[in-house]
């Protein structure tokens, strides 16, 4: 029995362990908007930014969001001055694309709305593609922390 519990033990474990060995990509881009969670749960400020990536010889521009958390007393480098282009360690997350809202939903019956995107202080505003689907990343240097 306990050979038994042993192997099922190794056989389950194997799909979970493997699950967190996403392909890691750099991907060369300038964040060009963010939104920051209201709350700090856990000691944590969990913030997404958008990343206008850099292709070479591409028209149209290309959109990706990133989710990641730091410390509630952290901010990110990049929100007190004008950004540059940067190389990011991303890894997909499919299962997060979502289309990009433009206001933050408070309730149905207010007329407010608040903006969910900011800009980096000293840089342009940038066309957001709002009501479309963004791919969806996580940052291997900035990582997204559970909430417990």
């Amino acid at each position: 029995m306990r050979v038994f519990f042993a192997t099922w033990l190794i056989l389950v474990s194997i799909p979970a362990s493997s699950a967190g060995h996403e392909r890691v990509e750099t991907i060369s881009g300038r964040v060009v908007a963010y939104s920051t969670g209201l709350l700090c749960l856990n000691g944590n400020g969990y913030w997404s930014m958008i990343i206008r990536v850099e292709v070479p010889r591409r028209t149209q521009p290309e959109f990706i969001r990133v989710d990641f958390s730091l410390p509630c007393a952290k901010s990110p480098p990049w929100i007190s001055g004008k950004t540059s282009v940067e190389k990011f360690h991303l890894f997909r997350r499919k299962e997060r694309d979502a289309v990009l809202p433009q206001f933050m939903r408070i309730e149905p019956a207010q007329e407010e709305h608040w903006p969910v995107w900011k800009s980096p202080p000293g840089n342009e505003p940038v066309a957001l593609p709002f009501g479309k689907v963004v791919p969806a990343y996580g940052s291997v240097d900035l990582p997204l922390l559970p909430i417990f």
